[in-house]
């Protein structure tokens, strides 16, 4: 009898020792998913942020990028007319009879354009940037690659173009007709000096090397550049 009463008592804490073990494993398999899936909600609310933030910051680039367009080809355009101008005084194509057809040819050397480009989007593109949700997009590594080769070199060619203007307006201020210059009266000797010295020949054809082959060509393949990232990042936006 005393051995009935103890396989039932047996039997009772098991089927209860059980029914706690089971219990405890469906509260650790539901506290386990409930994490799962508040990671992952986190993680796409995540994704979303930085996806909306990239997209802000895309625009930004877009309108920096449509300005420095509409500024460099101003820039383009100056330049061309100023190797035109050059030619001539190089070619000694400017006299004493006709230099008033050509008023620009005097201040070839004096006178530059700075290429100032936007690169508020770009800082803000650099302060968001996640390696693991941007390392395979092409788009952004390419806009980063843009502004990383062609900032420091436009900053750099803008100092030097800035450094041979004031350089050449100094040598001018060391000759009699510079007071003249400076008032606005074509005297002979003024004339003379633009359209016959060897002097001004050589200022001429070494801004033109610097000016129109350097200094217009990088603004010419930043213009280039920046018209297809930004045809790119339009597109992207549209999406």
């Amino acid at each position: 009898m005393i051995n009935i009463f103890r396989k039932i008592r047996k039997k009772f804490f098991s089927n209860k020792m059980s029914s706690y073990l089971l219990y405890a494993i469906g509260e650790i398999v539901l506290v386990m998913i409930g994490i799962l899936l508040a990671l992952y909600v986190n993680n796409l609310n995540e994704e979303r942020k930085l996806k909306n933030n990239i997209n802000n910051t895309l625009r930004t680039i877009s309108y920096d990028l449509e300005v420095d367009t509409l500024s460099a080809r101003s820039i383009i355009e100056y330049y061309d007319a100023n190797a035109k101008n050059s030619k001539k005084i190089i070619d000694r194509e400017i006299t004493m009879e006709n230099y008033k057809e050509c008023p620009e040819c005097m201040s070839l050397v004096t006178i530059y354009k700075p290429f100032n480009i936007q690169t508020k989007g770009f800082e803000q593109l650099k302060n968001l940037i996640d390696e693991r949700a941007t390392e395979k997009d092409s788009l952004i590594i390419d806009i980063t690659k843009f502004y990383t080769i062609f900032k420091p070199l436009i900053a750099k060619n803008n100092d030097r173009m800035e450094t041979i203007v004031m350089r050449n307006f100094t040598d001018f201020e060391k000759f009699p007709w510079f007071v003249d210059l400076a008032q606005g009266k074509m005297t002979n000797e003024l004339i003379e000096y633009f359209v016959q010295s060897e002097d001004y020949r050589v200022k001429v054809a070494s801004h033109a090397m610097l000016a129109v082959g350097n200094h217009s060509g990088i603004t010419k393949a930043y213009n280039e550049n920046a018209v297809m990232l930004l045809d790119r990042i339009n597109k992207r936006l549209e999406q």
